[in-house]
Formats: structure tokens, C-alpha cells, sequence
């Protein structure tokens, strides 16, 4: 009788999973509310209690029924109280902070946080500031740090992190695009847009758990890594018309659309430009999640 629990538990997880990627991406439930879920750990207990009860006292086909019943009632419950919740409690800080390029050529940027809605924009008006950063935040305050020697800009938030982790973070990020950068991505849930037109980016890596990417870019030199690994990744990204691209897409289901050819697989597809193979300067697309959404295009104007 075992085998109904390992036959049910995992593929409505995976459902339930897959529901709260679709309503962040729509927006029905917005990422400020996924603390909610801590608050429900008591739900698994009680969930794998009424599995065993039906286990026990039922027979047949009727274990089946129970057994869907009991997790897909908790999943639709555990859905309603996060979207019907308010936003983290506690109240919210403004936190507004910069530094100076001094001899700087090269920076980068790394952010450990929680949950994150994150913008980053290019700003040639920085004059001496490598950055300016308004942080908006509940529970500890983040740190903000700049290695003068390698150009390391961090932003880290102590706390739970994932998507059961109770920080948030809202963050407007202006960088100086005189020097060349590097971006990191290390979060739970994240909003990311990243407006990097006039930024010469060196690479681009997202470890999440849930994100929603949207990357404009500028010529490239070289090949150019952008790389997400993430459990529900939707993936934007913009370059200008005629920069060469390479996208590969793996998980569970794919669904890739580049320069408005559309491919829908399960497992991985890949894609790239015509000029690709013998390209010296170019983007190189990697995503990996369990559902990946990716669109690439070239609609960003040319500069001048």
C-alpha cells in the first residue's frame, strides 16, 4: 500500500510547484508573499497523517481517490492562504548607498539574498560613482560592500534564503558603464531586469530558485556567457539586430522562441543564429530549470 503515497506525493509537489511559478510569472501572487509559505510546515505533517488514515482504512481504488484528494485540497489551501496574505510583516527601510570607480577597469556584481526584485540599469551620468543603490528591505539590514581591489560589488542579506526565506529585497541598481562587468545571481524567488545597452558584460550567471529574467544588451566583444539554472526560469533577452547568439534550453518542458522561431520540447532544444558558427563576438545562451520559458530577439536600436 506504500507504493499510493510514492505514486501521488511527488507529481502533485511537482503541480503545485508549477501553479506558483505560473501565478508569480502572471503576477496573481507577487514574490513579497512567498514567506507565507513557512507558516505552513505543519500542513505536511497533517497531509502525510490523512495518507496514512486512508491507507488504512480504505481499499482499492478508493486509496487512490483519498490520496489525490487529501494533496491536491492541501495544495489548492497552501495556494489561497500565500496569494490572500498581505506583504512581509515588520515594516520597510530605505537603505541609499554609492562608492567612487577610483582605479577601477573592471567590476562585478554578486547578490545573495532571499527573495529579490532587482533592476540594474547602465547610467552614463554616473560621473566618479561606480554605483548608486537604493535598497528597499524588510528584516535584517543588507550589506553592502565594494573590494576596491577587484571591483567586487556585493549585496547580501542574512536571513533565510529559498523560497521559504522571510527577507525581501527591492533593489534599483545605476552602474558606470566606463567599466566592464560581471553579473551573479544567487536567490530564492527573483524579479531581475537588467538595462545593459551601453555596459560591455563580461558574463551573466543566475542560480535560483524561481526567476523572471528580462536582460537588454549592447554589442558584445567575445563570446559573452549569459547562463540561468533555475527551478521555473522565464528568461528575456534583447540584443541589438545583427549581434550572432546561441541558445541551448534543458530541463523538463521547453519552450524556446528566437527571432520569432518557436520550438516547444520536453527535455532540451537549441538554437542560433545563421552567423554563429564563425562569430568572434557573441552571446551564448545556457537555461536549465524544471519549466523554462525563453524568448531571445534583436529589437534593441543600434547605438548613434
Amino acid at each position: 500500500m506504500r507504493r499510493h503515497y510514492r505514486s501521488f506525493f511527488w507529481p502533485v509537489v511537482l503541480i503545485f510547484i508549477g501553479v506558483m511559478a505560473l501565478l508569480l510569472d502572471l503576477k496573481v501572487i507577487s514574490t513579497d508573499r512567498l514567506y507565507r509559505l513557512a507558516d505552513l510546515w505543519p500542513l505536511i505533517l497533517i497531509v502525510i497523517g490523512l495518507e496514512l488514515i486512508a491507507r488504512r482504512t480504505l481499499q482499492g481504488a478508493a486509496v487512490d481517490i483519498a490520496a489525490v484528494l487529501i494533496l491536491l485540497i492541501a495544495g489548492v489551501g497552501a495556494i489561497a492562504y500565500v496569494a490572500a496574505g498581505s506583504a512581509i510583516p515588520g515594516g520597510t527601510h530605505t537603505l541609499t548607498t554609492s562608492d567612487s570607480v577610483g582605479a577601477l577597469n573592471a567590476a562585478s556584481l554578486d547578490v545573495e539574498v532571499g527573495a529579490a526584485d532587482l533592476t540594474v540599469v547602465g547610467d552614463a551620468s554616473m560621473g566618479a560613482d561606480l554605483y548608486r543603490a537604493v535598497i528597499t528591505y524588510s528584516g535584517p539590514k543588507p550589506d553592502v560592500t565594494l573590494d576596491k581591489s577587484t571591483g567586487g560589488l556585493r549585496i547580501t542579506q542574512q536571513g533565510e534564503f529559498g523560497i521559504f526565506g522571510s527577507n525581501h529585497l527591492s533593489v534599483d541598481l545605476h552602474i558606470n558603464p566606463s567599466v566592464t562587468w560581471s553579473f551573479s545571481l544567487n536567490s530564492g524567488a527573483t524579479n531581475a531586469t537588467l538595462k545593459l545597452t551601453g555596459v560591455q558584460v563580461t558574463s551573466i550567471e543566475a542560480n535560483t530558485g524561481a526567476i523572471r529574467l528580462d536582460v537588454t544588451l549592447g554589442p558584445p566583444k567575445g563570446i559573452v556567457p549569459i547562463r540561468v539554472n533555475a527551478g521555473a526560469p522565464t528568461v528575456r533577452v534583447h540584443r541589438p539586430s545583427g549581434i550572432d547568439v546561441s541558445v541551448q534550453v534543458s530541463g523538463g518542458a521547453v519552450n524556446l522562441t528566437a527571432d520569432g522561431h518557436h520550438t516547444a520540447a520536453i527535455g532540451s532544444t537549441r538554437w542560433q543564429s545563421d552567423g554563429y558558427a564563425n562569430a568572434t563576438d557573441a552571446y551564448s545562451i545556457d537555461v536549465n530549470g524544471g519549466a523554462c520559458n525563453v524568448s531571445v530577439d534583436a529589437n534593441v536600436p543600434a547605438a548613434g
